[in-house]
């Protein structure tokens, strides 16, 4: 029998100090980090057993009541307490991979500078880009909208701001469109291109949203998003 089962003593051992613990990256725990963690939660006299048959934050997730009686946690309160811990940490994991930014961007306002400054006074009269952010579900845009006459934004007249949190498994398709510059603003302003990418979903108002960006980013946008959409209709699924 494991040398846990011989311990008379309580297995409840508090952590003294600083219990304060970064879960967002617990699967690449070692052993000894995950022993740390479970010693706040009361479960310190476990640890040199995790570290003897190497259970790392990885592992831990997958270990099943028998592992834990293997182990030698006969106590049921302390295999509870330690299912417990390991739920809380997979939450968390959870929680950290919906919010953690896989690529953030703004909008291409203007083909060049020689534009920025017609339609900005000079860069007295600035406007804030729109803002896009690409999590493991969602793509959030904070849509820009400047006061308008006909096709000219007013930028001096103030914006107002919209918010749209599309979910991914909820996205039909994404294109990608080039925009090349003006002609003559090429010619004079050596200007740059925009793409645009349009995503798609039934969900949506209009029935799309656009983002626009500098030429050449836009492919590579749009595989990102693609590859988080079809992983977010492969968990809705599943």
């Amino acid at each position: 029998s494991s040398w846990l089962s011989t311990k008379t003593m309580s297995s409840y051992i508090p952590m003294k100090g600083n219990t304060n613990h970064d879960t967002s990256n617990f699967a690449s725990w070692d052993e000894r980090q995950l022993g740390a963690y479970l010693r706040t939660k009361g479960l310190g006299a476990y640890e040199p057993v995790l570290i003897q048959h190497k259970i790392t934050g990885q592992l831990a997730p997958h270990l099943t009541d028998a592992d834990l009686h293997d182990l030698g946690i006969e106590c049921v309160g302390d295999r509870l307490r330690f299912k417990l811990a390991l739920k809380e940490l997979s939450r968390a994991h959870r929680f950290h991979k919906r919010v953690e930014s896989l690529w953030a961007g703004q909008e291409q306002l203007f083909f060049s500078q020689c534009e920025r400054n017609c339609f900005t006074c000079g860069g007295m009269c600035p406007v804030d880009p729109s803002t896009y952010k690409l999590t493991t579900n969602h793509l959030k845009v904070k849509r820009v909208q400047p006061v308008r006459c006909g096709p000219i934004p007013l930028c001096c007249f103030g914006v107002r701001y919209t918010n749209n949190n599309i979910d991914l498994s909820k996205v039909d398709d994404v294109d990608v469109t080039g925009i090349p510059a003006p002609c003559l603003q090429r010619v004079c302003c050596f200007a740059g291109g925009i793409d645009r990418i349009d995503v798609e979903s039934r969900f949506e108002k209009d029935g799309k949203i656009a983002l626009t960006l500098p030429e050449g980013q836009g492919e590579y946008v749009s595989n990102l998003i693609l590859n988080q959409v079809e992983e977010s209709q492969r968990m809705e699924r599943s």
